[in-house]
């Protein structure tokens, strides 16, 4: 059975806390360095889960939302270390939009 693991893409400030509990921590600094960091860690098959702070995911949220129509890895937008910007929720919204075939999540 393989074993896969989870690595988080985010500026170097909103991402060294989860080395400490086994989570690899990619550092990033533009949304150009993000995307290619992201796309050779998607290919690796290394990974089950990326987590990717919401600021870089809004960066590229179109390439991203891309690259999330594999079945793996499982590509989180997760709060940075300034706050949420409701993004993990849209992601969630969209999905369920396109499973469905409707917004059944408006509130």
């Amino acid at each position: 059975m393989k074993t896969y693991h989870i690595a988080i893409l985010g500026s170097k400030d909103a991402i060294l806390g989860f080395k400490a509990i086994g989570v690899k921590p990619v550092s990033v600094t533009s949304k150009t360095e993000m995307l290619e960091k992201l796309e050779k860690l998607c290919d690796s098959g290394e990974y089950a889960v990326l987590l990717i702070t919401e600021d870089f995911f809004a960066q590229g949220k179109d390439e991203v939302f891309e690259l999330s129509k594999r079945p793996l890895p499982a590509i989180i937008p997760i709060p940075s270390h300034r706050g949420s910007e409701g993004l993990g929720q849209e992601k969630i919204k969209r999905i369920v939009e396109q499973a469905v075939g409707s917004d059944i999540l408006d509130k």
